[in-house]
């Protein structure tokens, strides 16, 4: 497999309009170990692979066909600057350049897989990092806020210093919420450089000097030097405060109670075996509703039964059909949090290298009727005595479910192989176990040890859009193995029917409603028979 590194529509005898005198058209694609060059008479079919080529590179492509964080910030960017925040005392930071050859692999790394490049003090230097971001900026094909150019350096020249301000701010505030929240996020860390100029001899004005054509540029003839631009991005930095309507000192404290809760969740990583134990210390876990972010403090030991009175407290939403929902991978998977879950060991596992761009948010509860349609009588139930290791993300349990019609079940699903092929096998669910058999080769997966979602990962092109996926939580799990295992149904009513059984199988109930009644809570997650009645109107 070649590895690419740079594509680009080209000819060496007419370069201005890629053609050939033999009526062909050219197309450049050098990879890690070679060139190839192909030649295509019909330019618009030609153009068509070179976006397609393109868009699996982060430089020189568009910004918004780039990969975002859930607050819709490029990620290279949000890397970038993250890296760069703990950097901003650096003497000629974005004004001293990085060393070229680094540079290079550096861009090399990002371009050919964004989301593995982890940017760390002991591999990568400052400089060359803020060489590299100014390269992406430069290279883009329409920059940040060029589309806006013209209002923007019209308002900064309005003499009036209230009026201008004035009027900048309302133009901020019209642009799109991509452009809208990348441009604080960058706009926020110039602000922090700025405000260390004695130390690192970049004040606003250089700073403007530097990002003026870098953010506004509007690729016209003509338009390379406008110093109406490095101006507003003075004033953007000056007053970004006001301009923003960003408390700075609140900011600082969120930055600071975040990067402690990452700590103490990285060390939580680090003994991910160990069974949750009771501590002093508290961890912050950020939820999210409808657009606002709400900090839930939660100690090892707590269920999401235990702070769920909180959560809807603080989200300010009274008893309903409410359920707390896990997303990955940027929102394709997705399923409902059950009650009996340890909430900190479910944080936990957004943090794994795999599972990026995940959240968790409170959504409706549309889950649980979907799951009651295939419910079997009760009578029918019987349960069997079981043991649950506590280092899982369940409260331990004395028992799971054991109703042959419910945990016995047979049928065809589609199965992902890898490299966007699926294969329809026979599969089996036998009380825990979930099993198929391809050749003769058998493949048995203990669903204890897994979680369901909804939907399955980007880009597996699914033959139907009834998808569910089962992740391995089991923290002794060999961590070469792919830990999530995608399948198709053929309908919705037959996803149901499996999502069903396997969810009895976990949790018997299907118990993901919030509430603020009273509870009982687990006062010792080592001791069984150690409950406290809390009354949910007490907390704080």
């Amino acid at each position: 497999m070649h590895k690419l590194i740079e594509v680009e529509l080209a000819d060496t005898e007419q370069p201005e309009d890629n053609s050939n005198s033999d009526g062909f058209f050219y197309l450049r694609v050098r990879t890690d170990t070679r060139t190839f060059l192909f030649r295509e008479k019909d330019r618009d079919y030609l153009t068509q692979w070179y976006d397609a080529l393109k868009a699996t590179q982060i430089f020189g492509v568009p910004i918004d066909k780039q990969p975002k964080t859930q607050s819709g910030i490029p990620l290279f960017i949000h890397k970038c600057i993250i890296f760069l925040s703990n950097k901003i005392d650096s003497e000629g930071i974005y004004r001293i350049s990085g060393v070229k050859t680094r540079i290079e692999r550096l861009r090399l790394a990002f371009n050919q897989n964004l989301h593995e490049v982890t940017l760390s003090d002991d591999q990568h230097v400052t400089h060359d990092v803020t060489s590299l971001l100014k390269q992406y900026f430069r290279e883009l094909p329409v920059s940040l806020l060029g589309p806006w150019n013209h209002q923007l350096t019209e308002a900064v020249q309005i003499d009036d210093e209230t009026e201008r301000l004035y009027q900048i701010q309302d133009l901020i505030y019209e642009l799109p919420g991509m452009e809208f929240h990348t441009l604080k996020f960058i706009m926020q860390h110039l602000y922090n450089v700025a405000q260390q100029q004695d130390s690192n001899k970049m004040g606003s004005e250089n700073l403007g000097v530097i990002f003026g054509p870098t953010l506004m540029s509007t690729h016209e003839p003509g338009s390379e030097f406008n110093p109406h631009e490095y101006q507003l991005i003075t004033v953007l930095i000056d007053y970004f405060p006001w301009l923003f309507q960003v408390n700075v000192e609140l900011e600082e404290s969120k930055g600071k109670e975040l990067k402690l809760a990452e700590a103490e969740l990285r060390k939580i990583m680090s003994n991910i075996d160990a069974p949750p134990r009771s501590v002093e210390n508290s961890w912050i876990v950020e939820v999210f509703h409808n657009q606002n972010s709400l900090n839930i403090k939660i100690e090892s030991g707590q269920t999401l039964r235990d702070v769920s009175a909180e959560i809807l407290y603080r989200a300010k939403l009274a008893d309903g059909d409410y359920a707390l929902h896990e997303f990955l991978c940027n929102g394709a998977l997705q399923r409902p949090v059950h009650l009996s879950e340890y909430l900190l060991n479910t944080t936990v596992t957004l943090w794994e290298d795999r599972v990026q761009r995940s959240w968790l948010a409170i959504d409706l509860n549309n889950i649980k009727e979907k799951l009651k349609i295939f419910e079997p009588p009760s009578a029918d139930c019987t349960e069997q005595v079981t043991t649950r290791s506590p280092n899982s993300s369940l409260a331990l349990r004395s028992h799971i479910p054991s109703v042959p019609h419910v945990t016995a079940y047979e049928g065809t699903l589609q199965i992902y192989e890898g490299k966007k092929k699926w294969k329809e096998l026979q599969c089996k669910l036998s009380q825990d176990n979930f099993s198929y058999s391809k050749l003769k080769a058998k493949t048995t997966l203990n669903l204890l040890n897994y979680s369901w979602y909804l939907g399955c990962e980007p880009n597996l092109s699914p033959p139907t859009n009834h998808c569910f996926t089962l992740r391995c939580v089991d923290p002794n799990r060999d961590h070469k193995d792919d830990i999530f295992k995608a399948f198709c149904a053929v309908d919705e009513q037959e996803m149901w029917r499996w999502l069903y059984r396997i969810n009895y199988v976990k949790f018997k109930e299907p118990d993901y409603r919030l509430v603020r009644s009273k509870r009982a809570t687990l006062q010792n997650p080592n001791n069984r028979n150690s409950f406290i009645l809390l009354d949910s109107r007490q907390q704080t």
